[in-house]
Order: C-alpha cells, then sequence, then structure tokens
C-alpha cells in the first residue's frame, strides 16, 4: 500500500502534481444533468479514485469511497464502470496515458545539442521518476500486477515516447559522425537505467536525493554515457 502522499495537491517536483480535489462534497442535487456536468462528474470520479488509490491502495479504497469524495452516488459509479477492477484499471491507464501527470512533459530539446538534450531528458525522466504521485502509482502496480498484468505492461511502456525521443537523437548524431551508436534502442535502455533507474529506487523506499546531489549524479551519469559513444 502507498505511503501517505496526498494525490490531490499540486506543487513541485518534490511534491509533484497530482490528481485534483474535486471541489464537492457530498451526493450532487436531482435533476437532469447537462452534458457539461455528466462530463465534470465522470472527470470529478476519476481523480477522486486515483487520489484515493493512491493514498489508501487498491484493497483500502472502496467505492462508497470514492462516490462519496466524487460527490456522488454509488450508481453513478456503476452507470460508467462495471465495478472496482473496471473502475480501478480505468482510472490508472487514464493517469499513466496522460501527457500532464504527475506532471507537464518538458518541452522538447534542442536536437542539435546532444549533451544538452540529453540532460533535458535526465533532468525529466527523474523528476517523473521520484514524483510522489508517479512513486505510489509504482507500488500499486507492482502490488497488483498478477491481477492487472495490462496495467504493469501499460506502466512500463509509459516512457515509449521518450525513448522513441531519445534513439532518434542518437541515430541523429551518429549520422554527423559525432558519436557511434550501432544500437540506439538498446542505448536508451541503458541511458534511462543509468540517469533514473537508481533514483527511482531509491524514491520507492522514500529516499530523495537533495537537489544538488541528484544533478551531480546526473552529471556523472551523461558524461559517463557520451564518453562510451564518442569515437576515438
Amino acid at each position: 500500500m502507498p505511503g501517505s502522499t496526498d494525490p490531490t495537491s499540486s506543487g513541485s517536483a518534490s511534491s509533484g502534481p497530482t490528481a485534483l480535489q474535486t471541489g464537492t462534497e457530498g451526493p450532487r442535487s436531482g435533476g437532469r444533468p447537462t452534458t457539461a456536468e455528466t462530463l465534470q462528474l465522470s472527470d470529478d470520479i476519476r481523480r477522486a479514485a486515483l487520489a484515493l488509490f493512491l493514498e489508501r491502495g487498491y484493497e483500502g479504497t472502496s467505492l462508497d469511497d470514492i462516490a462519496r469524495a466524487a460527490g456522488t452516488t454509488k450508481p453513478s459509479l456503476y452507470v460508467r464502470f462495471r465495478g472496482k477492477e473496471s473502475l480501478f484499471s480505468g482510472v490508472m491507464h487514464w493517469a499513466i496515458g496522460r501527457a500532464d501527470w504527475p506532471e507537464p512533459e518538458s518541452r522538447p530539446p534542442d536536437l542539435d545539442d546532444l549533451e544538452g538534450a540529453l540532460r533535458s531528458i535526465a533532468d525529466a525522466a527523474v523528476r517523473r521518476a521520484t514524483n510522489p504521485s508517479m512513486v505510489g502509482l509504482t507500488r500499486i502496480v507492482v502490488a497488483q500486477a498478477a491481477r492487472f498484468p495490462d496495467l504493469a505492461q501499460r506502466t512500463l511502456a509509459a516512457s515509449w515516447n521518450r525513448q522513441s525521443f531519445i534513439a532518434h537523437l542518437l541515430r541523429r548524431h551518429a549520422a554527423n559522425g559525432v558519436i557511434v551508436a550501432d544500437e540506439p534502442e538498446i542505448l536508451t535502455e541503458h541511458f534511462l537505467a543509468l540517469v533514473a533507474g537508481t533514483p527511482a529506487r531509491l524514491a520507492s523506499f522514500g529516499v530523495v536525493r537533495d537537489a544538488a546531489t541528484q544533478q551531480h549524479h546526473t552529471n556523472l551519469a551523461i558524461e559517463l554515457f557520451l564518453r562510451g559513444l564518442r569515437p576515438g
């Protein structure tokens, strides 16, 4: 079960933007909802469910809890989801698939600056890996991997866009003779493991390096990676 991180707050990389408060308490008023209200309720349900799952884990969260937090009723949940498993899977997929969760993706770096681009990518990867909400989600996905194997695979594939970008970056500079990168996809995996693997593992145990220390580790990792790629 994840720690006490509040996934409904927003803030810096240390606290991490997460699911937002729905701003509602208790069941909503009656009457036929408008399309906008229906969409808003669906969003409120997802955000409330995500917040509770990250705070309490899968087993510790009930549909009653989610309905109450979203300001609706359990029947409203069943209109949208078959049950708790369906809601959990749907909400986790929704969070993982968002470009702004747990924090907005950085702007694509300058492709002509290899070291600068790798540094920008590494910093973004570390921020994402150590964000409390991502740490909480990873813990839940690992704990529930047997029950939701597709969710585990989706989480592992969440960084595919970043991996594709790094591979493209390496090919570009290899074509210019700046580096030797015969297998850019494999090199990409090694790069991400080098810069973000240890920070992610430490964060899973509640250990996060201070900014200066982490930056020093990142700089050394990038230097080591580039040293192995430069010809001669």
